[in-house]
């Protein structure tokens, strides 16, 4: 993942905080997995523990957090008290884990992240208890967003770039389909939300200041100083101005065959 995550680990909750849509994703994954206390739950590219520590809170299963960048997983350490999950640095190449042990394996928002997806949905396929009749079975669940999403991002006005460097980042759901495929996996369900959130402009200045997602690291610096400095004067001007956040998700599910 980009280096860029070790210098915001303290501040991404602040900036990326859970919403109750995320939860209820959470939630709904759970149900439908019907996990128990021998199962085991993978979240490759965990981060700070945003979404592993509440995934722990709703299942009896074992949870596992992996990750790349060893400062993220110092937060999230730092955050589980109750040492529910276990924190491994890893990469989603090589799971730190033997053949067909996990009942589920997670990665939201990371897809992006990945220079090679369909060796990452490999090892995925190959972590996953094997598929068989009855029951929900293993399988893997990526949550990510679409082109349309993509095109669509509420900070295009202000970083042109955003779009340009975030198209190959984020694939059509066909092609994640057939990566998928190539992987092993079947199975396969595709499911597209949308969210609409109004965002208040001093979140958006001090999200955008914070870099709070990997492609404002990535912009040209004289387009996010320029950028930024509009979004600045907007909030100087009125700070009761909100600008409205369009989300598009595709959540896509996957199971290892019998």
């Amino acid at each position: 993942m980009s280096p860029s995550f070790a210098k915001i680990a303290p501040t991404y909750d602040a900036l990326r905080p859970l919403s109750a849509v995320d939860r209820a994703r959470l939630e709904a994954m759970l149900r439908e997995a019907a996990l128990g206390a021998e199962d085991l739950v993978i979240e490759v590219g965990c981060g700070t523990g945003r979404l592993t520590l509440p995934l722990a809170a709703l299942t009896p299963a074992r949870v596992m957090g992996v990750d790349t960048e060893a400062r993220m997983l110092d937060v999230a350490r730092a955050k589980d008290v109750a040492g529910r999950v276990q924190w491994v640095r890893g990469s989603a190449y090589r799971l730190p884990v033997a053949d067909g042990t996990a009942g589920l394996v997670v990665m939201v928002m990371v897809v992006h992240l990945l220079r090679q997806r369909t060796r990452a949905f490999r090892e995925a396929r190959r972590v996953l208890e094997p598929g068989g009749p009855g029951g929900p079975g293993a399988r893997l669940c990526i949550w990510t967003f679409t082109p349309r999403h993509v095109e669509e991002f509420y900070l295009n006005a202000y970083f042109p770039s955003l779009a340009v460097i975030d198209r190959p980042r984020f694939p059509a759901v066909e092609a994640l389909t057939q990566e998928l495929r190539r992987a092993g996996l079947s199975e396969i369900r595709v499911e597209v939300h949308e969210e609409v959130r109004r965002m208040e402009i001093a979140d958006v200045v001090d999200r955008v200041r914070g870099r709070y997602i990997s492609t404002l690291g990535m912009l040209p610096p004289l387009e996010y100083r320029l950028g930024l400095q509009r979004l600045e004067e907007m909030l100087a001007q009125d700070r009761t101005i909100t600008l409205s956040q369009r989300s598009e998700w595709a959540i896509i599910t996957a199971q290892p065959p019998p």
